[in-house]
């Protein structure tokens, strides 16, 4: 037999670690319900996009989207079936996301370049935002190709 089992175990160290642990889910409970932690807005500031493209996504009868300019309803691109399909992708998402919350399409799509290359594309009417990046330089150029047409501007 070993000597821990003979000895009993220090109430001194048991009760320091009981009081540990409850301090500590206190101190959690306190943080959480008293608002604590300072606003976000004040730790990071929104940077502004230096370009913001309106998009509007018209879904044709045998599959194809028309990408136009919401601002001058000038035609970006024909969006072929089976081709682009992480564009597709995307615009699901978004539009999946605004028909669950019964929002209708008369606001368009936002896609927004800003002054560090960070391409976004964002739906004011939810709040959604999807920085491009993310997908990789392929992904991103699918969708920065409508910013470099003639009809962009």
């Amino acid at each position: 037999m070993s000597a821990i089992d003979h000895e009993p175990f220090p109430k001194g160290a048991l009760f320091a670690a009981g009081s540990l642990i409850a301090l500590s889910l206190i101190a959690a409970a306190v943080g959480r319900y008293q608002n604590l932690n300072p606003p976000i807005d004040s730790i990071v500031s929104t940077p502004i996009p230096s370009t913001v493209l309106k998009l509007r996504f018209v879904d044709l009868a045998d599959g194809s989207v028309i990408v136009r300019n919401a601002k001058t309803g000038a035609t970006l691109d024909i969006i072929v079936p089976g081709e682009d399909a992480f564009i597709r992708a995307v615009m699901r998402g978004f539009v999946r996301d605004r028909k669950s919350r019964k929002i209708g399409d008369e606001v368009p799509f936002n896609l927004s370049l800003y002054p560090n290359k960070r391409l976004t594309m964002s739906d004011p009417t939810t709040g959604k935002e999807i920085d491009l990046r993310a997908f990789g330089p392929t992904n991103e150029g699918a969708f920065a190709r409508f910013l470099a047409t003639p009809e962009a501007r």
